[in-house]
């Protein structure tokens, strides 16, 4: 463009090239306002799926503690679980439909619910609770084996989870039942280690009190006691070594010795001095 153009040259040069692709115009704007509708639509329907998700769940009657889940409670929660799979009502429907079948003890469904859980929604902050579900069900269907290596897995990845406490004590037992006396006791010992004793946890008290029965059933588990001193080895140490020289004994040294462990003697004055050294030139006769 000619820098001497006036400002309104570039405007009409657009009106231009508008009127003269103002068909190829109109079809780009179509597109635009079909893709901004359909974005819009889904925005609105994704909306609308999350409301009536919830609705379908607030739907199942929620059944409180010490209470039985009426008929088809589960299947009801499975199904809006499979329903709404891209909405936050369908992991809490997968998880609670999952834990009312094993309420009923229909392990087997609820192990499959809790498989599902984590492949759907193995992004939530309810993974713990699936991965502890499915150990149970496994420990609940007798399939000891498999439950040990779900529960390890389970205390390996999540230690302080609240359920921690109570996946150890059920590995413990699982340990027990297969005859692995020695682990359960390194599981039961592990959880009682650093604790105060005034003030133990739930869960410590219960492992503490298990390992009390488990070294009553189990007592080759303790530590063996230490072995009796013998003679020989007060001989061993009070003895010299062998190959040590004694020294050579000093008369002097050994006269004080003498003096000081025993009283003092009142020696006369007028008897002879045996003790003294012969000056040179003094006789026998005079010693």
């Amino acid at each position: 463009m000619d820098s001497g153009s006036p400002p309104s040259a570039g405007f009409y040069n657009l009106l231009g090239w508008l009127e003269t692709n103002k068909k190829r115009v109109a079809i780009g704007a179509g597109v635009i306002a079909v893709a901004a509708a359909v974005a819009g639509f889904f925005a609105w329907r994704s909306g609308q799926q999350a409301l009536e998700a919830e609705d379908a769940l607030s739907s199942v009657r929620i059944f409180g503690p010490g209470e039985t889940p009426p008929p088809g409670t589960a299947e009801a929660l499975a199904k809006v679980a499979a329903e709404f799979p891209k909405t936050q009502a369908a992991p809490k429907a997968r998880l609670r439909a999952a834990t009312v079948f094993f309420e009923q003890g229909n392990y087997t469904a609820a192990q499959e619910q809790f498989q599902k859980f984590l492949r759907e929604h193995g992004d939530t902050a309810w993974v713990p609770q699936a991965v502890l579900g499915i150990a149970a069900c496994l420990d609940a269907e007798n399939k000891a084996s498999e439950a040990i290596t779900k529960y390890s897995d389970f205390i390996a990845k999540y230690p302080n989870d609240p359920a921690g406490d109570q996946a150890r004590l059920s590995l413990a037992r699982l340990y027990e039942q297969t005859k692995q006396p020695a682990q359960a006791l390194d599981v039961l010992r592990k959880m009682t280690e650093g604790q105060n004793p005034m003030g133990f946890s739930p869960g410590a008290q219960e492992a503490q009190e298990r390992l009390r029965q488990l070294v009553a059933k189990h007592p080759e588990l303790l530590p063996p006691p230490p072995a009796p001193i013998s003679p020989s080895m007060f001989t061993n140490v009070m003895s010299p070594p062998t190959n040590v020289v004694a020294p050579r004994t000093n008369l002097l040294n050994l006269t004080n010795l003498i003096r000081r462990t025993n009283p003092p003697l009142i020696l006369n004055t007028n008897a002879p001095k045996i003790l003294q050294t012969p000056t040179p030139g003094q006789t026998n006769a005079a010693k």
